[in-house]
Protein backbone atom coordinates (compact mmCIF):
# COMPACT_ATOMS: atom_id res chain seq x y z
CA UNK A 1 0.00 0.00 0.00
CA UNK A 2 1.40 4.09 -1.26
CA UNK A 3 2.10 5.79 1.86
CA UNK A 4 -0.42 8.57 2.35
CA UNK A 5 1.20 12.01 1.41
CA UNK A 6 2.86 13.91 4.09
CA UNK A 7 1.42 17.09 5.38
CA UNK A 8 4.04 19.91 4.10
CA UNK A 9 6.51 21.05 7.17
CA UNK A 10 7.25 24.53 8.12
CA UNK A 11 10.49 25.74 7.40
CA UNK A 12 12.08 27.35 10.30
CA UNK A 13 13.98 30.08 10.51
CA UNK A 14 16.74 30.78 12.65
CA UNK A 15 17.16 34.25 14.52
CA UNK A 16 20.66 34.42 14.99
CA UNK A 17 23.14 36.25 12.14
CA UNK A 18 25.16 32.97 10.53
CA UNK A 19 28.46 33.33 9.92
CA UNK A 20 30.06 33.55 6.54
CA UNK A 21 30.75 29.97 5.93
CA UNK A 22 27.28 28.82 7.16
CA UNK A 23 24.88 31.47 4.88
CA UNK A 24 27.18 34.27 2.67
CA UNK A 25 26.38 35.56 0.12
CA UNK A 26 23.08 35.67 -0.54
CA UNK A 27 22.01 31.78 -2.25
CA UNK A 28 19.04 33.65 -4.11
CA UNK A 29 18.18 35.89 -6.42
CA UNK A 30 15.03 36.58 -6.55
CA UNK A 31 13.53 35.60 -10.18
CA UNK A 32 11.88 38.06 -12.88
CA UNK A 33 9.77 35.74 -15.41
CA UNK A 34 10.60 38.00 -18.09
CA UNK A 35 13.80 36.76 -17.85
CA UNK A 36 13.96 33.64 -15.33
CA UNK A 37 17.24 32.54 -17.11
CA UNK A 38 19.27 35.22 -15.47
CA UNK A 39 17.73 34.45 -11.51
CA UNK A 40 19.09 31.49 -10.80
CA UNK A 41 20.93 29.70 -7.50
CA UNK A 42 24.74 30.26 -7.16
CA UNK A 43 27.48 27.45 -6.33
CA UNK A 44 28.14 27.03 -3.01
CA UNK A 45 31.37 25.88 -1.72
CA UNK A 46 30.65 22.24 -0.59
CA UNK A 47 31.42 21.32 3.47
CA UNK A 48 34.22 18.89 3.19
CA UNK A 49 34.38 16.38 5.79
CA UNK A 50 37.61 16.00 8.41
CA UNK A 51 39.35 12.37 7.85
CA UNK A 52 39.51 10.81 11.40
CA UNK A 53 40.81 7.41 12.27
CA UNK A 54 37.79 5.96 14.64
CA UNK A 55 33.92 6.96 14.37
CA UNK A 56 33.05 9.71 16.90
CA UNK A 57 30.08 8.12 19.53
CA UNK A 58 27.33 10.10 21.18
CA UNK A 59 23.62 10.94 20.59
CA UNK A 60 24.66 14.26 18.54
CA UNK A 61 26.02 12.15 15.68
CA UNK A 62 24.55 10.67 12.48
CA UNK A 63 26.58 8.06 10.61
CA UNK A 64 25.99 7.67 6.49
CA UNK A 65 27.27 5.34 4.29
CA UNK A 66 30.52 7.01 2.25
CA UNK A 67 29.47 6.74 -1.42
CA UNK A 68 32.26 6.40 -3.66
CA UNK A 69 31.78 8.57 -6.74
CA UNK A 70 31.69 12.66 -7.29
CA UNK A 71 30.26 15.43 -5.17
CA UNK A 72 27.46 16.69 -7.05
CA UNK A 73 26.03 19.43 -6.02
CA UNK A 74 22.48 20.05 -7.88
CA UNK A 75 20.26 23.34 -8.68
CA UNK A 76 17.05 23.09 -9.67
CA UNK A 77 15.60 26.11 -10.87
CA UNK A 78 11.62 25.49 -12.79
CA UNK A 79 13.22 23.35 -15.96
CA UNK A 80 16.68 24.47 -15.51
CA UNK A 81 18.94 21.90 -13.89
CA UNK A 82 22.92 22.63 -13.00
CA UNK A 83 24.89 19.84 -11.60
CA UNK A 84 28.39 21.32 -10.32
CA UNK A 85 30.92 19.29 -9.08
CA UNK A 86 33.10 20.09 -5.77
CA UNK A 87 35.47 22.18 -7.99
CA UNK A 88 32.03 24.14 -9.30
CA UNK A 89 32.42 23.02 -12.87
CA UNK A 90 28.75 22.11 -14.66
CA UNK A 91 28.97 18.40 -15.90
CA UNK A 92 24.31 18.23 -16.30
CA UNK A 93 25.48 17.52 -19.64
CA UNK A 94 27.57 14.17 -18.86
CA UNK A 95 24.35 12.81 -16.33
CA UNK A 96 21.40 12.98 -18.39
CA UNK A 97 19.35 10.50 -15.88
CA UNK A 98 19.82 13.04 -12.72
CA UNK A 99 18.78 16.26 -14.72
CA UNK A 100 15.33 14.56 -15.71
CA UNK A 101 15.30 12.82 -12.21
CA UNK A 102 15.69 16.60 -10.83
CA UNK A 103 13.29 17.74 -13.70
CA UNK A 104 10.53 15.55 -12.47
CA UNK A 105 10.84 17.16 -9.04
CA UNK A 106 7.83 19.36 -8.13
CA UNK A 107 10.01 22.46 -6.30
CA UNK A 108 10.15 26.26 -7.74
CA UNK A 109 13.86 25.89 -6.97
CA UNK A 110 16.32 23.65 -4.78
CA UNK A 111 20.18 23.05 -4.00
CA UNK A 112 20.48 20.09 -2.95
CA UNK A 113 24.01 18.29 -2.02
CA UNK A 114 24.93 14.38 -2.94
CA UNK A 115 27.24 12.02 -4.85
CA UNK A 116 26.80 10.62 -7.86
CA UNK A 117 27.51 7.30 -8.27
CA UNK A 118 26.99 4.21 -10.77
CA UNK A 119 27.17 0.76 -9.23
CA UNK A 120 29.20 -2.51 -10.45
CA UNK A 121 27.58 -6.00 -10.57
CA UNK A 122 27.86 -6.42 -6.64
CA UNK A 123 25.60 -3.47 -6.08
CA UNK A 124 28.66 -1.70 -4.28
CA UNK A 125 29.11 2.10 -5.97
CA UNK A 126 31.67 1.71 -8.74
CA UNK A 127 34.16 5.06 -8.84
CA UNK A 128 36.09 3.30 -11.78
CA UNK A 129 32.95 2.72 -14.01
CA UNK A 130 31.99 6.31 -13.19
CA UNK A 131 35.28 8.40 -13.83
CA UNK A 132 35.45 6.32 -16.93
CA UNK A 133 32.09 7.70 -18.46
CA UNK A 134 32.19 10.97 -17.08
CA UNK A 135 35.96 11.28 -19.24
CA UNK A 136 34.10 10.01 -22.29
CA UNK A 137 31.42 12.84 -21.32
CA UNK A 138 28.46 10.41 -20.79
CA UNK A 139 27.55 8.81 -18.01
CA UNK A 140 23.48 7.65 -18.49
CA UNK A 141 23.48 5.06 -15.62
CA UNK A 142 24.44 7.48 -12.96
CA UNK A 143 22.49 8.15 -10.04
CA UNK A 144 22.25 10.93 -7.29
CA UNK A 145 22.55 9.50 -3.57
CA UNK A 146 21.29 12.85 -2.06
CA UNK A 147 22.27 13.58 1.36
CA UNK A 148 21.52 17.16 2.16
CA UNK A 149 19.20 20.47 1.43
CA UNK A 150 20.90 23.68 1.08
CA UNK A 151 17.72 25.21 -0.48
CA UNK A 152 14.39 25.08 -1.25
CA UNK A 153 11.68 27.37 -2.73
CA UNK A 154 13.20 30.73 -2.12
CA UNK A 155 14.53 29.57 1.12
CA UNK A 156 18.22 29.42 2.22
CA UNK A 157 18.27 26.28 4.62
CA UNK A 158 21.99 26.05 5.77
CA UNK A 159 21.79 28.15 9.04
CA UNK A 160 19.26 24.94 10.02
CA UNK A 161 20.28 22.16 11.68
CA UNK A 162 21.07 19.31 9.94
CA UNK A 163 18.33 17.01 10.93
CA UNK A 164 15.80 19.59 9.98
CA UNK A 165 17.55 20.25 6.28
CA UNK A 166 17.36 15.82 6.39
CA UNK A 167 13.49 15.78 6.78
CA UNK A 168 12.64 18.81 4.23
CA UNK A 169 14.82 16.08 1.42
CA UNK A 170 13.46 13.27 2.46
CA UNK A 171 9.75 14.79 1.87
CA UNK A 172 11.09 15.72 -1.40
CA UNK A 173 12.30 12.65 -2.87
CA UNK A 174 9.90 10.36 -1.14
CA UNK A 175 7.91 10.02 -4.00
CA UNK A 176 10.73 11.55 -6.42
CA UNK A 177 12.51 9.06 -8.99
CA UNK A 178 14.49 6.29 -8.20
CA UNK A 179 17.04 7.86 -9.98
CA UNK A 180 17.09 10.22 -6.67
CA UNK A 181 17.98 7.93 -3.70
CA UNK A 182 17.86 9.45 -0.12
CA UNK A 183 21.09 8.63 1.46
CA UNK A 184 20.06 6.99 4.82
CA UNK A 185 21.79 7.63 8.07
CA UNK A 186 21.59 5.18 11.32
CA UNK A 187 22.04 6.79 14.92
CA UNK A 188 24.16 4.47 16.89
CA UNK A 189 27.49 2.85 17.30
CA UNK A 190 29.17 4.52 14.90
CA UNK A 191 32.56 2.57 15.46
CA UNK A 192 30.53 -0.53 14.84
CA UNK A 193 29.05 0.97 11.64
CA UNK A 194 32.19 1.37 10.33
CA UNK A 195 33.32 -1.65 10.97
CA UNK A 196 30.24 -3.21 8.94
CA UNK A 197 30.97 -0.81 6.04
CA UNK A 198 34.69 -1.78 5.56
CA UNK A 199 33.29 -6.31 5.98
CA UNK A 200 30.99 -5.16 3.14
CA UNK A 201 33.91 -4.00 1.10
CA UNK A 202 32.55 0.04 0.95
CA UNK A 203 34.72 2.96 0.96
CA UNK A 204 34.11 3.94 5.00
CA UNK A 205 31.27 6.16 6.55
CA UNK A 206 31.00 10.29 7.18
CA UNK A 207 29.77 10.45 10.91
CA UNK A 208 27.82 14.13 10.81
CA UNK A 209 26.37 16.53 13.91
CA UNK A 210 22.57 16.38 13.85
CA UNK A 211 22.21 20.03 15.22
CA UNK A 212 24.83 21.43 12.97
CA UNK A 213 24.00 23.96 10.30
CA UNK A 214 26.02 23.59 6.92
CA UNK A 215 29.59 25.27 6.93
CA UNK A 216 31.04 25.54 3.41
CA UNK A 217 34.75 24.36 3.38
CA UNK A 218 36.69 21.94 5.73
CA UNK A 219 34.60 21.10 8.80
CA UNK A 220 34.42 19.21 12.14
CA UNK A 221 31.25 19.04 11.97
CA UNK A 222 31.21 16.28 9.25
CA UNK A 223 34.10 13.68 10.10
CA UNK A 224 35.23 10.98 7.45
CA UNK A 225 36.12 7.38 8.38
CA UNK A 226 37.84 5.61 5.48
CA UNK A 227 38.01 2.01 5.22
CA UNK A 228 42.02 0.82 5.85
CA UNK A 229 43.68 -2.74 4.22
CA UNK A 230 47.29 -3.89 5.14
CA UNK A 231 49.46 -5.95 3.02
CA UNK A 232 53.30 -7.19 2.25
CA UNK A 233 54.15 -7.25 -1.04
CA UNK A 234 57.18 -7.23 -3.09
CA UNK A 235 59.67 -4.55 -4.07
CA UNK A 236 60.16 -5.19 -7.77
CA UNK A 237 61.70 -1.66 -8.78
CA UNK A 238 62.22 1.71 -7.22
CA UNK A 239 62.42 5.36 -8.82
CA UNK A 240 65.94 6.90 -7.81
CA UNK A 241 65.83 9.63 -5.71
CA UNK A 242 70.01 11.07 -6.15
CA UNK A 243 72.47 8.21 -5.52
CA UNK A 244 71.53 7.21 -2.14
CA UNK A 245 67.70 6.96 -1.92
CA UNK A 246 64.66 5.76 -3.51
CA UNK A 247 61.38 7.66 -4.32
CA UNK A 248 59.13 5.51 -4.87
CA UNK A 249 58.91 1.44 -4.94
CA UNK A 250 57.14 -0.78 -7.49
CA UNK A 251 55.53 -3.22 -5.71
CA UNK A 252 53.78 -6.52 -6.59
CA UNK A 253 51.88 -9.08 -4.18
CA UNK A 254 53.00 -12.52 -4.57
CA UNK A 255 50.50 -15.33 -5.30
CA UNK A 256 51.90 -18.96 -4.82
CA UNK A 257 54.85 -18.76 -7.68
CA UNK A 258 53.68 -15.52 -9.62
CA UNK A 259 53.92 -11.89 -8.95
CA UNK A 260 50.52 -9.32 -9.70
CA UNK A 261 51.68 -6.37 -10.05
CA UNK A 262 50.19 -4.04 -7.85
CA UNK A 263 51.19 -0.70 -8.54
CA UNK A 264 54.00 1.73 -6.85
CA UNK A 265 53.91 3.51 -3.62
CA UNK A 266 56.04 6.62 -2.08
CA UNK A 267 53.90 7.94 0.60
CA UNK A 268 55.28 7.09 4.11
CA UNK A 269 58.92 7.19 2.82
CA UNK A 270 61.58 8.30 4.96
CA UNK A 271 65.01 9.70 4.45
CA UNK A 272 66.40 7.08 6.59
CA UNK A 273 63.85 4.26 4.84
CA UNK A 274 65.09 5.41 2.04
CA UNK A 275 68.34 4.70 2.26
CA UNK A 276 68.19 1.10 3.84
CA UNK A 277 65.57 0.06 0.77
CA UNK A 278 68.33 1.62 -1.76
CA UNK A 279 71.15 -0.38 -0.18
CA UNK A 280 69.26 -3.67 0.03
CA UNK A 281 68.05 -3.03 -3.69
CA UNK A 282 71.19 -2.58 -4.96
CA UNK A 283 72.87 -5.92 -3.42
CA UNK A 284 70.27 -7.47 -5.36
CA UNK A 285 68.12 -8.59 -1.89
CA UNK A 286 64.69 -9.42 -2.24
CA UNK A 287 62.68 -6.99 0.28
CA UNK A 288 59.40 -7.03 1.10
CA UNK A 289 57.12 -4.41 2.63
CA UNK A 290 54.23 -3.43 4.66
CA UNK A 291 51.91 -1.20 2.57
CA UNK A 292 48.60 0.51 3.63
CA UNK A 293 46.17 0.84 1.40
CA UNK A 294 41.98 1.97 1.19
CA UNK A 295 41.17 -0.77 -2.05
CA UNK A 296 42.25 -1.60 -5.52
CA UNK A 297 41.70 -0.69 -8.99
CA UNK A 298 39.48 -2.61 -11.44
CA UNK A 299 43.81 -3.41 -12.75
CA UNK A 300 44.46 -4.77 -9.42
CA UNK A 301 46.59 -1.40 -8.14
CA UNK A 302 46.49 -0.54 -5.07
CA UNK A 303 44.27 2.88 -3.84
CA UNK A 304 45.68 5.32 -1.85
CA UNK A 305 48.66 3.33 -0.55
CA UNK A 306 51.47 3.93 2.40
CA UNK A 307 54.60 2.74 3.16
CA UNK A 308 54.39 1.15 6.90
CA UNK A 309 57.52 -0.41 7.05
CA UNK A 310 59.62 -3.26 6.24
CA UNK A 311 57.92 -6.63 7.89
CA UNK A 312 60.57 -8.26 10.92
CA UNK A 313 61.29 -12.07 9.74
Amino acid sequence: MAKPPRPPREIKRSTDVPDASVASPPLLRRRDPRQAELFTTSFVEPCKPTLRSRAPVGSRWQYEIKHDGYRAQCHVNGGNVRIFTKGGFDWAARMPAIVMALQALQVDDAVIDGEACMEGPDGITDFFALHAALAAKSAPAAFLYAFDLLHLNGEDLRPLPLDERRLLLEDLLIYGPGTLRFSEHVLEDGPGVAAAACQLGLEGIIAKLRDAPYRSGRSETWLKVKCVQSGTFVVTGYDPDGRTGVRSLAIAEQLGRKLLPAGSVGSGLTAVLSRDLRRRLDAGETVTVEVEYRGRTPSGGLRHPALKGIPEH
